[in-house]
C-alpha cells in the first residue's frame, strides 16, 4: 500500500471526524433552520421573493461557518492534550491536511447546498398550509451561487492555514494578520498612485483613481487575467503551506 496517500485511508479519516463531529453540526443546522425559519416570516412577503432570501442566507452560512470551521481545522495539532493521539493516527500528513481541506470546502459546500433546499422546503410548506400561498423554494443551480462559492474558497484558504500556523486564537490572529495586508496594500497603492500623477498636480483620491483607470485601461485589462490567476494560485500555495506545517509539527514531534 502507499504510504504517502492511500484514497482508503483518506476515507477513513473523513468517516472518523464525521463520527466525532456530526453531533455539533446537527445543532447548529437545528438552531439555523430555526433561525431562517423566523427570518422568513418578517422577510418574505410576496410570492417567489423566497430565492433572493435563501441565496443570501447561504451565502452567510457559508461564509461564517466555513470561515470558522476552516480556522478550527487542526484544534488537535495544538492542543497538547489531543495532539498525539492525532500525530499518531496511521495516515500521512497529505491525508490528515487533505481531509480537513475536504471537509471545509467540498464538504460544508454540499452539505449547506442541501441543507438550505431542505430549509427551503419545510418554509413552502409552511406557508402552503398557513397562509395558501406559494413562495418558492431554494434553487442551488442559479448562477448567483457558484461567485459564492469561489468566493468562499479564496477566503477561507487564508483561514485553513491560519489553523495550522498558529497554535492559538487561529481566528482573531489570521483576521489580523489580513486586516494588516490589506492596509499595507492600500497604502502602497495610494503612494504610487501618488507619486505617478503628483506632477499633474492631482490631489484628490477619487480623481487619482479615475485617472489611473482611464490611462492604463489596457494594463488594468491585462490585470484581470492575472488576478484570475493569482485567485487560484494563492489558495493552492496556503493549503500546501498548511500541509507543510502539518508535516513539520508531526516531524518535530518524532512521529
Amino acid at each position: 500500500m502507499n504510504d504517502i496517500f492511500s484514497i482508503e485511508r483518506l476515507w477513513w479519516l473523513l468517516r472518523a471526524d464525521l463520527t466525532s463531529g456530526y453531533r455539533s453540526v446537527l445543532t447548529v443546522s437545528a438552531t439555523l433552520a430555526g433561525v431562517i425559519l423566523i427570518a422568513s416570516l418578517l422577510s418574505i412577503d410576496r410570492a417567489g421573493a423566497a430565492q433572493g432570501f435563501f441565496v443570501s442566507w447561504y451565502g452567510a452560512m457559508l461564509y461564517i461557518w466555513g470561515v470558522i470551521a476552516s480556522s478550527r481545522a487542526f484544534a488537535e495539532l495544538h492542543d497538547k492534550t489531543r495532539n498525539e493521539a492525532y500525530l499518531l493516527i496511521p495516515a500521512s500528513t497529505i491525508e490528515k491536511t487533505l481531509a480537513r481541506l475536504l471537509a471545509v470546502t467540498v464538504g460544508l459546500t454540499v452539505y449547506l447546498l442541501i441543507f438550505t433546499t431542505a430549509v427551503s422546503l419545510l418554509i413552502e410548506g409552511l406557508y402552503r398550509l398557513f397562509a395558501g400561498a406559494s413562495v418558492g423554494i431554494f434553487n442551488p443551480l442559479v448562477p448567483e451561487i457558484l461567485p459564492l462559492i469561489t468566493g468562499y474558497l479564496f477566503v477561507q484558504s487564508f483561514f485553513f492555514l491560519g489553523a495550522a500556523w498558529f497554535r492559538r486564537r487561529h481566528f482573531i490572529k489570521t483576521t489580523l494578520v489580513i486586516t494588516l495586508t490589506g492596509i499595507v496594500l492600500v497604502l502602497f497603492t495610494l503612494l504610487a498612485l501618488r507619486v505617478v500623477f503628483a506632477p499633474e498636480g492631482i490631489a484628490d483620491l477619487g480623481d487619482l483613481m479615475a485617472r489611473a483607470v482611464g490611462s492604463y485601461q489596457g494594463l488594468f485589462r491585462s490585470f484581470e487575467t492575472v488576478r484570475t490567476i493569482f485567485a487560484i494560485l494563492l489558495p493552492v500555495a496556503c493549503w500546501s503551506i498548511a500541509w507543510l506545517r502539518v508535516r513539520e509539527t508531526q516531524v518535530s514531534d518524532g512521529v
